[in-house]
C-alpha cells in the first residue's frame, strides 16, 4: 500500500458541522509532515536564496511561506546596467511565483504593516493575519525622504521595484524637453553607478542630458580609497556631470531642490540615493531596534527581543558586528539565515555570521567599464565590468538551475483547478436528463436548462433563489481562495438579477497537522466572511472536512420578486460585458510554471474583483437576459443564452477584453485542461478565419467571471456610461444556422 494511499484511506471517516475533529497522535507522527510554520517576509536577496537552499534541502516538520509585495524582485548588483541599457527587465529580477512553486513554498502577494508579537501573527494590509512559529524579515530599505517634497516629488532609488516601474517613464518624458536636468542625490556608490548608467543610457538613445551629482560631503565616495574616487570622478567628468559638494538638501519642489544654505539648483527630476531609512512598523510592533529604526539582531540574525523572530539584508543591523547596507552581506547571510533555522527547529546549537569586514568592491562606471578595490588595492577597466558581470550573472543563474527537490513541472498532464475543473457540458447534460425527479407541484425543475440559480421556493409572489458553486484550491492562499469563492458563488444570484441575502459554506481542507489546519481554516473563512460582508450577506452555517486536496463550495440564497432569464434575449439587442476574459488559461499557465510575474499580477486582480458594483448599478434596468461567464467560456454561455431561440449573436472578437497576458499563453499553446471538452461548441459559431489562439480565449473557462447582458441599445448605452461595462457583440436573425458569428473589424 502506497502512503498516499494510505494516507487518504485512514482519514475516511464522517465529520459533523464545522467540526474538525483531531486525529490521533499516531496519525500525526506517521503522515503529517508539516507542523509549524516558519514564514519569510520580503523577497530581498537572503530570503530568495534561502529560499532556494531549503527546497534543495527541506527543513523537517515545516512548512514555509514567502510574504512579498511583489511578485518580482529586482537584483540590486545589476540595477545599474538596466538603467544603463545592458540589461532587460527579465534579466535583473527574480520570479519569486516561479521560486515558490519550485519550491514547494507558501507564497502570499500582500504588503505586511506589522507583528503582533504576543499572538505571533502578521498583520497584512487588505488581509486576515498570518500566525508564524518562526518568521525572517528581509523587506530591505528606503532612501530617507523626509525632507519636505521629498516624497512628493523625488524618486528613490529603493525599493528598486518602484524605480524599474518608473524609469520608462521618465526616459519617455524626456522626450518632450529639449535638455532635461536631473539631480542625483547623494554621491555614494548607489549615487555614482546611478548617475554614469543615466548618462550612458542617453548618449546611446542619442538624446542630451544635464546630470549634477549632489551631496553635502567635502568629496565623493568618501569611504573608498583615494585611488578609486579619482577614477570615479574622472568617469564623472568624461559623462560631463556637474558634481555639487557641500549640498545639503532642505526642501524639494516640484521644479527645484533647495539646501540648508538656501541654495537653490533648478532640475527637472531628482533621484535620490541617499543612505537608507528603516520601515516603520518593525518597532511600532515591539521589536528591539538601533538608534535608526533598523531591527536588532544579534551574531545569529536573530531579533534581541524576541528569539522567534530573525531578521537579514538592509532592514537588519547587527549590534556586535556591524556591516554596510550592502547586497553583498545579505547573499552571504543566507546560508547561515538556513543553517539557525535547521538549528531552532531541532534544538541544536546556532552559527553566528563569520562575514569578513573587507570584502570585493565593484563600482560599475556607466558603459563597459568598472572600478573595484580589495585589501587595499585599486584597479579598473574593461575587464573589471566584464568580471562584475560574471559574478551577477553567476548569482542570478542560480534561480534558473534545476533544484535537487523540485517537483517535476510540466512533464504529466495537470489538470486545471478553478472552474477548470469542471465536467464538461455534453457529459453533464447527459447524465442530468436521465435523473430522476420526485414531483412538487410548486416546483418544475428541469435540469437540461442551463439557468444560474433554481428556484429553490416560491411562497406568494416572492421567489427564493438558491445556488451552489466551487472548486478545487487552485493556490496556496486561503485568505484570497475564500475571497474569490465567494465572489464566484454569488455571481450565480447577480445573474439572476437578484440580490444574495444568505450563505453556507463547505470546506474540505487538505491533510496536515491541526494546529496548520486550524490556521488555513481562520485564513479560509476569514476571507469568505469578509467577502459575504462586502456583498452584504449573512453566513448562517457550513460543514467542514478533510483531504486529499483543498475544496470550497457555496451555497447561496436570495429572495426576489423579479428573476432575469437567461436565453430571453431580443433581436437587436447589444451584448455587454464587465470583466475580462484569460482566467482559465492564466490559471493553466501559472500551474504549469509558465506565467510571467506581470500576467500573474493582472489574473489575480481580476479574480478578486467583485461584480457587486456592476449589479448595483444595472439592477433597475431593463435586461432581458443574463448569466456569469464561467466554465464553460463565454462562448458556451452565450450559446446558453441562444438556446431554443431563432437568434444569433455577432461577436466583434476584437473589443472582447481579455486579461494582459492571457493571449500570449494562448499562443504558446496553454489551455485549461477543460478545453477538450468545450471545442465541440465551436461547431455551432462561424469562427471567419479568427486565429486559434484568440478563439480558445473566447472558450476559455473563467473562475469568477464578469456578467454577459443583453439588452436594447439604448439600455446599453446608459450602462456603458456608467460602468466599466463595454460592448461586445450583437443579437440578430440566425440565418445560416451558425448560433455565434465571430466578426473582426
Amino acid at each position: 500500500m502506497s502512503a498516499c494511499y494510505l494516507k487518504a484511506s485512514l482519514f475516511q471517516w464522517p465529520r459533523c458541522g464545522w467540526g474538525i475533529k483531531p486525529l490521533s497522535t499516531y496519525l500525526i507522527d506517521q503522515l503529517i509532515m508539516h507542523e509549524r510554520d516558519i514564514v519569510f517576509i520580503g523577497g530581498g536577496h537572503c530570503h530568495a536564496l534561502a529560499i532556494r537552499m531549503l527546497a534543495m534541502k527541506p527543513l523537517q516538520n515545516a512548512r514555509l511561506t514567502l510574504i512579498t509585495d511583489t511578485l518580482q524582485t529586482p537584483y540590486s548588483g545589476m540595477l545599474p546596467g538596466y538603467i544603463a541599457g545592458h540589461y532587460s527587465l527579465d534579466d535583473i529580477h527574480i520570479d519569486l511565483n516561479l521560486l515558490c512553486q519550485r519550491a514547494n513554498v507558501r507564497l502570499i502577494h500582500g504588503r505586511v504593516c506589522g507583528l503582533d508579537i504576543n499572538k505571533k501573527e502578521i498583520k497584512i494590509i487588505g488581509q486576515a493575519n498570518i500566525r508564524y512559529d518562526k518568521v525572517s524579515i528581509n523587506t530591505g530599505s528606503t532612501p530617507n525622504l523626509g525632507v519636505p517634497g521629498a516624497a512628493e516629488f523625488a524618486l528613490g532609488v529603493k525599493p528598486v521595484s518602484q524605480l524599474t516601474q518608473t524609469w520608462q517613464t521618465l526616459l519617455d518624458k524626456s522626450n518632450a524637453q529639449k535638455t532635461p536636468h536631473w539631480a542625483i542625490v547623494g554621491a555614494g556608490a548607489a549615487g555614482i553607478e546611478m548617475t554614469l548608467a543615466i548618462a550612458h543610457r542617453f548618449k546611446l538613445s542619442n538624446k542630451s542630458i544635464q546630470l549634477s551629482l549632489v551631496h553635502a560631503g567635502e568629496c565623493i565616495l568618501p569611504h573608498v580609497k583615494s585611488s578609486t574616487r579619482k577614477i570615479a570622478e574622472k568617469a564623472l567628468a568624461n559623462a560631463h556631470v556637474s558634481v555639487v559638494s557641500h549640498f545639503r538638501v532642505a526642501e524639494v519642489h516640484q521644479s527645484s531642490i533647495v539646501s540648508t544654505q538656501e541654495q537653490k539648483l533648478d532640475v527637472d527630476q531628482s533621484i535620490w540615493c541617499t543612505p537608507a531609512t528603516a520601515p516603520a512598523w518593525p518597532s511600532e510592533s515591539g521589536l528591539a531596534t538601533d538608534e535608526n529604526g533598523f531591527i536588532a539582531v544579534n551574531e545569529f540574525l536573530q531579533s534581541t527581543s524576541h528569539g522567534d523572530v530573525f531578521a537579514c539584508g538592509d532592514v537588519a543591523a547587527m549590534l556586535k558586528s556591524p556591516r554596510p547596507k550592502s547586497g553583498v552581506f545579505a547573499v552571504r547571510s543566507a546560508p547561515f539565515l538556513v543553517k539557525n533555522f535547521r538549528a531552532v527547529m531541532s534544538g541544536n546549537a546556532m552559527t553566528p555570521l563569520n562575514l569578513q569586514a573587507d570584502f570585493l568592491s565593484l563600482i560599475s562606471l556607466g558603459d563597459t567599464r568598472a572600478v573595484g578595490q580589495r585589501f587595499g588595492v585599486s584597479f579598473s577597466g574593461n575587464w573589471v565590468w566584464q568580471w562584475k558581470n560574471r559574478i551577477d550573472q553567476a548569482f542570478m543563474s542560480k534561480f534558473n538551475a534545476p533544484l535537487s527537490a523540485m517537483d517535476s513541472m510540466g512533464n504529466e498532464p495537470m489538470h486545471c483547478a478553478g472552474c477548470g475543473s469542471k465536467i464538461g457540458p455534453e457529459l453533464l447534460s447527459n447524465t442530468l436528463k436521465e435523473l430522476p425527479l420526485f414531483p412538487n407541484s410548486t416546483l418544475k425543475p428541469d435540469l437540461t436548462l442551463a439557468e444560474d440559480a433554481a428556484v429553490a421556493a416560491v411562497h406568494q409572489d416572492v421567489t427564493m433563489l438558491q445556488s451552489i458553486d466551487g472548486f478545487r484550491a487552485f493556490t496556496d492562499d486561503m485568505y484570497r481562495l475564500g475571497v474569490v469563492a465567494t465572489h464566484h458563488a454569488i455571481n450565480d444570484l447577480y445573474a439572476m438579477g437578484n440580490t444574495p441575502t444568505s450563505a453556507q459554506v463547505w470546506v474540505n481542507l487538505a491533510f496536515n497537522h491541526p494546529r496548520l489546519i486550524q490556521r488555513d481554516f481562520k485564513r479560509l473563512m476569514t476571507g469568505i466572511t469578509e467577502t459575504l460582508l462586502h456583498h452584504e450577506t449573512t453566513l448562517v452555517g457550513g460543514h467542514s472536512t478533510e483531504g486529499a486536496e483543498t475544496h470550497v463550495a457555496l451555497v447561496v440564497n436570495s429572495l426576489g420578486h423579479s428573476v432575469w432569464p437567461k436565453n430571453a434575449v431580443e433581436e437587436g439587442d447589444w451584448l455587454l460585458l464587465n470583466k475580462p476574459l484569460g482566467s482559465g488559461i492564466l490559471l493553466a499557465a501559472d500551474a504549469q510554471g509558465k506565467a510571467p510575474a506581470p500576467s500573474k499580477e493582472a489574473l489575480w486582480h481580476v479574480l478578486q474583483q467583485s461584480n457587486r458594483d456592476f449589479f448595483l448599478a444595472i439592477k433597475n434596468e431593463k435586461i432581458h437576459a443574463a448569466t456569469d461567464v464561467t466554465g464553460f467560456g463565454l462562448i458556451g454561455h452565450l450559446l446558453e443564452m441562444l438556446k431554443h431561440t431563432s437568434l444569433a449573436a455577432n461577436l466583434n472578437v476584437e473589443d472582447i477584453p481579455l486579461i494582459p497576458g492571457a493571449l500570449d499563453a494562448s499562443h504558446q499553446g496553454i489551455t485549461s485542461s477543460l478545453m477538450p471538452q468545450l471545442l465541440p461548441l465551436l461547431n455551432e459559431c462561424a469562427l471567419n478565419n479568427t486565429q486559434q489562439a484568440l478563439v480558445n480565449c473566447l472558450i476559455d473557462p473563467q473562475t469568477n467571471g464578469g456578467l454577459l447582458v443583453s439588452t436594447d441599445p439604448s439600455t446599453a448605452k446608459e450602462i456603458i456610461a456608467k460602468t466599466d461595462a463595454v460592448k461586445i457583440g450583437q443579437i440578430q436573425r440566425c440565418s445560416d444556422g451558425m448560433k455565434i458569428n465571430l466578426i473582426q473589424n
